[in-house]
Formats: structure tokens, sequence, C-alpha cells
């Protein structure tokens, strides 16, 4: 099958002892391993391995506008295998057509589809070694989720393989001059029941140039340029507090660089709800959240308001309340009619519900409002601020939709309830990442799941974590260069929304000392876009970068 080669009247073909090669306008040549229609350097070598038979694995040589390979998971393991199919060779690039090159260069190419079966959580391994197979033998590991079924074109860059026995591991690099094998294989230990990936055309593609595209290191940007000047089509954000936007440093920088906010908690229930009357009546404090409120307004600001209803977030007596099940839930909702009415015409949007799907699950989470508003209390609090103001922008909040397969299910199956009653107008994607997870085209492949179904999307909570282990006690080059590209790439994936889709991307946080990741997780980290002493970093440049 050919779906790879939009370019083929164009390509000669060179048969050689080691490869086909197949060039571009001299600007890349292409050894392909296989099209499965007798072509390549791995024609018919490719093998299953892992569960065999009807409740494991199922290979399938099929023939429809040619041939390609399929390989099928069917929900069940006795041996708890991650499943894969190969075929093996050495030297698929010979060394001398790599003289001169860095693993920028180098490319995996294929076509794929999901067969009817999407979610299909798809890993690609390379294997580098020695010519004598699988002594020494390292492999390196590529993870994404097809979510559509329909052949497209995927093209992987070698630098995003991770070291494959710790596939977030980009410390250690491939070596590619010593690619030998390559293998497509399913991962069931995440995604649907049923998966299937199908796919033809695999080719290691080696590329001039490369160095003029996507990030580039230590670009000089002028301080004229910010980044809410940047962003021409959507609101840059950033998460405040009350004393920070009354702190001259502070709201300096904010006003510059941005025209939206997020209030960090001073908008959470646990900072307004103080109390509740004889009368059943809350008592509320309206100091840290006007001060928010007020901000906004006097530097005509985009605000959005952040969150309504959140399980960490919730006032003692509440936490405590005796009454019944519907006492509490009219509480709720007394809760968010008035918040939502206080600040109408003030606050833009709100996230309604905050993290309400369980990790690596398709299930609610557990929390105080499951237990005392039942399976739809989610629905119950969007109906309470839909109908407290018609106009205000509701989003269903949650982190992990980035790359949580299980809670995309689970997440996107409740907002499409609450899109078929209209209740919702967008999804915010937290997006904190690390460095070096996830990638690229996982963030794309989650960003389409919103894209798809017409919803607002909002990039609500991005830091990107630069010592996720606590391996280091300064923020090295190294890592200062990776969290600037994965900053770039983040952006890179909100700039292709469809224009009429865009809300925001949101950074939480403005420096690197006064980020939530040190606290919580007990080791140093610079998560941000700003230093310590406010000054600009090379994340600053990967963001701006982006956009141009």
């Amino acid at each position: 099958m050919n779906f790879l080669l939009n370019t083929k009247k164009a390509i000669i073909l060179i048969p050689s002892l080691f490869c086909v090669c197949l060039l571009f306008a001299q600007t890349e040549e292409v050894f392909l391993v296989t099209d499965f229609d007798g072509g390549g350097i791995l024609p018919s070598t490719w093998e299953s391995f892992g569960d065999l038979g009807l409740n494991g694995v199922q290979r399938n040589n099929s023939l429809r506008d040619g041939k390609y390979y399929e390989l099928a998971w069917n929900g069940t393991s006795d041996k708890g295998y991650v499943v894969s199919q190969s075929g093996i060779t050495f030297r698929l690039i010979p060394k001398k057509k790599l003289k001169g090159k860095t693993i920028d260069n180098v490319f995996l190419r294929l076509d794929v589809n999901c067969g009817g079966a999407p979610g299909t959580v798809v890993n690609i391994v390379l294997v580098d070694g020695p010519n004598d197979c699988c002594k020494n033998e390292v492999n390196w590991q590529y993870t994404f989720t097809k979510e559509t079924c329909e052949w497209e074109s995927l093209e992987i860059n070698l630098a995003d393989f991770g070291y494959a026995y710790d596939p977030n591991n980009h410390e250690k690099t491939i070596d590619f001059t010593k690619v030998g094998r390559v293998k497509v294989g399913i991962n069931p230990e995440q995604g649907p029941k049923k998966q299937v990936v199908q796919f033809d055309n695999v080719q290691l593609v080696v590329k001039e140039n490369v160095t003029a595209q996507g990030y580039q290191p230590n670009i000089v940007i002028p301080e004229s340029t910010t980044l809410k000047t940047a962003a021409k089509d959507f609101f840059v954000g950033v998460a405040v507090n009350p004393d920070r936007v009354r702190a001259t440093d502070h709201s300096s920088v904010y006003t510059r660089e941005f025209n939206s906010i997020t209030a960090e908690n001073a908008m959470k229930m646990k900072s307004i709800f103080k109390g509740i009357d004889e009368n059943m009546k809350i008592i509320y404090d309206w100091t840290q959240s006007d001060a928010i409120v007020d901000f906004a307004e006097n530097n005509g600001m985009n605000l959005h308001g952040h969150a309504l209803v959140w399980h960490e977030s919730i006032p003692d007596v509440l936490e405590n309340f005796k009454g019944t099940n519907a006492q509490f839930e009219a509480i709720v909702g007394q809760y968010i009619t008035t918040v939502v009415k206080r600040y109408k015409g003030k606050v833009d949007s709100w996230d309604v519900v905050n993290e309400a799907i369980a990790d690596n699950t398709t299930k609610m989470r557990e929390s105080l409002f499951l237990e005392r508003m039942g399976l739809n209390y989610v629905e119950k609090c969007f109906e309470f601020a839909r109908k407290a103001d018609n106009k205000v922008k509701l989003f269903y909040n949650d982190y992990g939709l980035e790359h949580d397969v299980q809670k995309q299910q689970g997440a996107f199956k409740l907002i499409d309830g609450l899109k078929n009653k209209n209740l919702i107008d967008g999804v915010g994607y937290q997006m904190h990442l690390d460095y070096n997870f996830p990638s690229k085209t996982t963030l794309q492949t989650a960003t389409n799941l919103a894209v798809d179904r017409g919803l607002l999307i909002h990039f609500s909570e991005l830091d990107i974590k630069t010592n996720p282990k606590g391996d280091v006690t300064e923020l090295t080059e190294q890592r200062n260069q990776a969290q600037a590209k994965k900053v770039y790439e983040v952006v890179s994936v909100y700039n292709k929304i469809p224009e009429n889709l865009k809300y925001a991307l949101t950074v939480w946080g403005l420096k690197d000392d006064e980020s939530w990741i040190t606290p919580r997780y007990g080791f140093p980290d610079w998560p941000l876009l700003f230093d310590a002493n406010f000054k600009r970093k090379e994340a600053f440049s990967g963001f701006v970068q982006a956009l141009e």
C-alpha cells in the first residue's frame, strides 16, 4: 500500500546491496525497510511475539489495495506480555550515509491505522546493537495513541525515542549508526480492550538541513516581543494570587507579558466558602477573589475562573456536614449560583469541575461530591453554573488528559454527555508535563479529541518539570534546552488548533521559585518561563519561537 509517498512521481529508485534508496531533490534519502509488497530490506521477515491466538496477538497479512501488516489484541493476556511483532536485520542504513549527521537528521516514517479500534496504544521499538544479534543490544521506544481509524503518515525523529526499559528516559540517546531492527506492537497495558494496529511502508529517512526546523537554542528574543504580542489569536495567561497582583515587581510582568489571568487558589471553594448559618445560608469571604477580579478589570485582562468544584478544595464545614444528601446538593448549588452571579460579566470562563476522573481508569474519582451527590454530580454542577449565567464559558479541567488514554476515555465520555445537553463550552488540558514526556505526537493526538468535538481548548496550567526524578541539584544547560524544546512543542500543538477553538494557553506561575512543584515533590525544580530573578529563560524563547 502506498499511502505515504505523495511525491512518488519524483522519486528515483536506486537499488543497492543494503537498501532501496529514494532521493527527494537531494534533501533526504529514504531507506525502505518494507512495503509488504516485496520491496525493501525486510520484505518477508516479520513475525509475531507474545500471546498468540484468539485471546492474544493475531497476525494478519491482509490484501486490500496491496499488502500491509496487522496486529490485533482482543483483551486478555495470560502471561502479561507487552506484545509486539518485528522484522530483523542489521545495518539498515550504511554508515557512510550517516557521516556528518546527528540524530536530529534521522527519522522513522510509516503509514499507520487502527483498523476500527480507536484508542489503540502503539509501541514502536528500534534496536541498536552489534551484528551478532541480541547480545548487548539496546531497545528504544516511542509510544503513541491512534484515536482515528484512518490511514495516516507518521514521521518520528529518532531523538524522540526513549530508553525502552524506562521510556521516559531521554538522558540516554539511541546510537543511530547501529539501528538494526524495527518492531511495531500494541501495548495491552493501556488503551481499550480491543486494539488493532495496521502499518505499512516502513522507512528510515536521513534528512539534510533539519537544524533550521523546530526550536532553535540561544535565539535572542527582542525585549519588545512579549508572550501576548507573539500570540495573535488566543489569550496568554498566568496563574496569580492576591499578594502578587499587589506587588509591583510581579504585576509589572503580568501586565507586560500576559492578557489573561487565573487565580491559583483564591477563587476555589475553600478560599470563599467560610461557613453555614442557622438558615442554611453560606457565609462568604470575597476578599481574596475580589482582589483577583479587580486586578483583571483594572488592567483590561481576561479572567478565567478556577475552580468552582474540586475534591481538594472543600471547606471543613462542608466536609463535616451532617445534613442529608439533598441538603448537601442544595448547598453546593447555592454556592455555585452565588459565585457565578457575583462575577457575571467579569469572569469570562469557569472551570466548573476540576479533576473528576481517576488516574489510569475511565471511572469517576472517589470524592465527597460523588458520594453525596451521585454519579451525575458533574452534570448537576454544570447545570447550576449554566443557569446562573448562560453567557459565561464553562470548562471541564483535568490533568493527564495529555497522555492518560483511559482517563481521556472517561473524561470525554463525561464531556460528550455535557455537550449533548449544551452544558459545556470547552475542555482544559492542565499540561503539567516533564521535559521529556509526553511526545509531541501524543500531545497532538490528545488535543484532537477536543478539536474533533468542536470544543474550546484551554491549555490551562502549563509547567514543564526539569527534575522529575530529583536527580539534579541545579538547572543544567541540557535540561534548560530540553525544557525549551518541550515548551516549543506544546505551543506548536496549541497554535495549530483551529482559530475558533483556541481559548487560552495559561502558564501555572510566573517564576521558578514560586512554583507548586518543588514543595509538592520535595526536591528542586525549575518549571516555568522566568527564573527566580524575573529573567526570561530559554523556555520563554521556545514559547515565542513556536508562534513565529
